[in-house]
């Protein structure tokens, strides 16, 4: 009789690690993270790490649930010198329903996206305008005649009324109450046209001979001051140039102006010249 032999089959190992050892610091609460901290899909239970910032599995779900052990570099990142995290099986307390966590994480996400869509996806510069006049700044800009006569001559190329081509129910021609306007200007503007020439220059004139008697009289009033504190400035300079009585310390002729004994000067400046090269050849070899 034949006998069949079995093939040896591995033992099915854990998926998850398995560890007695708990981080001493404080355990983190589920309800007191943001939903898009932490991931509750059942099986997938993941994470953000408090202290790494990486997403980090969640083993025991169903007993003691904690962080399983991980670096502070995320999985992808190979590192030739990995650190463990100081968070590693430390306790996480899962007081959120999964439900819960699926409603708001799914607010969130509609709250961010509504946003998103509000937002302009080019921030464009916004353009500088400047600021308004006050009406107590606003100066008039005066007409003259032929700038009435432009917008008259305008007028009169774009208006039926004053070609004649605009009639009424009656058939006669309609009359143009803005062309008559602007005429009736014209006329008013150019009569009083030699006027105003004659006034503006007057300004003119004044406003020049204004102008030369005050450079005149800041000239003259520039004179007199200094006249008037010429005297004092005099004296100033009368007292500064007095010497008292003895020697002065630097003016005086008692101050020696060379050494007393001019060899025994010269060796000592070369002694000093010596010291100072020595020193500094001690420095640079140092």
């Amino acid at each position: 009789m034949a006998t069949t032999t079995v093939d040896p089959k591995a033992r099915k190992r854990r998926r998850k690690t398995r560890t007695k050892n708990i981080s001493p610091l404080p355990a983190i609460v589920a309800s007191q993270l943001k939903a898009d901290q932490i991931n509750l899909v059942p099986g997938k239970e993941h994470v953000i790490c408090p202290d790494c910032k990486t997403w980090t599995p969640i083993t025991g779900v169903l007993g003691n649930p904690v962080l399983v052990p991980h670096h502070t570099t995320p999985y992808h990142d190979r590192t030739t010198t990995p650190r463990r995290c100081s968070s590693s099986n430390r306790r996480i307390t899962l007081d959120t329903a999964v439900d819960a966590w699926q409603t708001e994480l799914t607010e969130r996400i509609e709250v961010s996206a509504t946003v998103a869509s509000r937002r302009p996806t080019k921030v464009l510069p916004k353009p500088k305008t400047s600021q308004a006049p006050a009406a107590s700044q606003l100066k008039p800009v005066p007409l003259s005649a032929e700038q009435i006569r432009q917008a008259f001559r305008k007028h009169r190329e774009q208006c039926l009324a004053c070609k004649g081509e605009a009639t009424g129910r009656d058939g006669q021609p309609l009359p143009c109450n803005d062309g008559q306007a602007l005429a009736v200007t014209f006329l008013r503007l150019h009569r009083q046209e030699p006027k105003r020439q004659a006034v503006r220059a007057f300004f003119a004139r004044e406003r020049r001979r204004f102008d030369r008697q005050y450079a005149a009289a800041a000239r003259a009033k520039r004179t007199s001051e200094w006249a008037a504190v010429l005297p004092r400035v005099a004296e100033a300079d009368e007292n500064r140039r007095a010497v008292p009585a003895g020697d002065a310390p630097t003016e005086g002729p008692a101050v020696p102006e060379a050494p007393w004994d001019a060899p025994a000067h010269d060796r000592r400046q070369a002694e000093l010249g010596k010291q100072y090269a020595a020193r500094a050849l001690a420095d640079s070899a140092a």
